[in-house]
């Protein structure tokens, strides 16, 4: 209890002293909109003055789902400090709820001219020229929001798209690539593998593990071994993880390699044993193996692929 009230004791004494600027985050990163409405209402109409106030009290009434609230206020903060590509960024946001794509894309390329490095502006117009079919703009956006933020997701993923819609195929397969390798779960992951399964290329796969669709990578074997590699390694842990902690899910392993029905065979079980090694708990019955010396015929969208090599996980369904 003391520890709230000198918090909110430190939160009036940097209000008085007129500080939004560290009052506004406080709000934010709490989700107390309602509150920071009231005191930054307060502070701005003490001092009408105060940008950091103008912009809060925006960003406050955004994410109450109140943009025509917001507007007055985030058109306030810009125009009293018209150099700040964070505010004309959030104005850019605000036209969009509003459904001003013009005004969007406009506050947008303001903030961009303000700040070329600034992520969120070069994000925000690569999604606005992706949504107008301007590949090649996207595109130099996403890279550059990637020089910036390696690891940024939506450029990182959206960057496939727009190569897609360039018609360059092989690059869209090396960005779906390193966008799985990066995040290899959520829909995202399941939507670029897909694209990547359509493209011929099955580094990754989707399965039905259980109740769940479920983003893998495929197993790889060094050549003329049984020996699994790394990537095919952490895509089993996830796959023992569920077994953990789910006791009624089990899964057909089945091995396919064409004119070889032995390797096949091994190929499978190494997979199963991989799975079973740290987790002497797991029933081994859970995990029947079959195999076969053919190649594996996989179907996606329109089309169809044989796998000369693979292992496939199947759901083993429960008999009523």
């Amino acid at each position: 209890m003391k520890k709230v009230v000198i918090a909110a004791l430190a939160v009036s004494v940097i209000v008085l002293a007129g500080c939004a600027k560290v009052v506004g985050p406080y709000y934010l990163e709490h989700e107390e909109y309602q509150d920071g409405i009231e005191i930054l209402s307060q502070q701005l109409n003490e001092n009408p003055e105060d940008a950091s106030a103008a912009y809060y009290l925006g960003r406050y009434y955004l994410a109450l789902n109140k943009p025509e609230a917001a507007l007055p206020y985030l058109n306030l903060a810009t125009a009293l400090e018209p150099g700040n590509a964070d505010y004309m960024f959030w104005k850019g946001v605000n036209r969009w709820a509003l459904l001003d794509f013009e005004g969007e894309q406009a506050a947008y390329l303001e903030a961009h001219r303000l700040d070329p490095e600034h992520i969120s502006a070069n994000l925000y117009l690569g999604h606005g020229y992706l949504d107008r079919k301007q590949w090649a703009k996207a595109l130099a956006r996403y890279d550059t929001v990637i020089e910036l933020d390696r690891y940024n997701p939506e450029a990182l993923y959206n960057r496939s798209v727009a190569l897609h819609g360039l018609g360059n195929n092989t690059e869209e397969v090396a960005a779906l690539r390193t966008f799985l390798e990066y995040y290899p779960d959520g829909m995202l992951a399941l939507e670029a593998t897909e694209r990547l399964n359509l493209q011929g290329d099955f580094t990754y796969r989707n399965f039905i593990i259980g109740n769940r669709n479920v983003t893998l990578s495929s197993m790889a074997f060094k050549p003329g071994t049984d020996e699994l590699d790394m990537d095919s390694k952490e895509s089993l842990h996830v796959v023992a993880a569920m077994m953990e902690t789910n006791d009624a899910l089990a899964l057909h392993v089945v091995g396919y390699v064409d004119g070889d029905a032995a390797r096949a065979r091994s190929r499978a079980r190494a997979v199963r044993d991989y799975i079973l090694s740290g987790h002497p708990n797991l029933d081994p019955a859970r995990l029947p193996l079959s195999w076969f010396a053919t190649a594996e015929t996989m179907e996606v969208g329109a089309s169809r692929f044989t796998l000369p090599e693979s292992v496939q996980f199947i759901t083993v369904v429960p008999q009523p």
